[in-house]
């Protein structure tokens, strides 16, 4: 599975948050459990439901912390995390 530079970013942003608000510990532990939960749908991606905001995406709920990652299929063998972000944040509604 793969990061868009988008997801990267905003990973980065997240773990900037934690280390300044909660020390280093803190950034790590969550940078770690949001890599492992990406990591562990790699097998099975479709397993994650289909995303209701991004047309084509999946949602992988993060647990035990309030994120979401919006993951797409790129190609039959291939799947990107498009981005990561928090639940608070205000997405735009599905165009129906």
């Amino acid at each position: 599975m793969q990061l868009s530079e988008l997801a990267l970013q905003s990973i980065e942003e997240i773990i900037l948050y934690y280390e300044l608000e909660a020390g280093l510990a803190v950034a790590d532990a969550v940078e770690r459990r949001i890599f492992e939960q990406i990591e562990a749908i790699e097998p099975c991606p479709m397993s994650i439901p289909e995303s209701e905001i991004f047309p084509g995406a999946r949602k992988l709920v993060i647990s035990k912390l309030p994120y979401v990652a919006f993951v797409r299929q790129i190609d039959a063998q291939l799947w990107e995390v498009v981005d990561v972000v928090h639940t608070s944040r205000k997405l735009p509604k599905s165009a129906r």
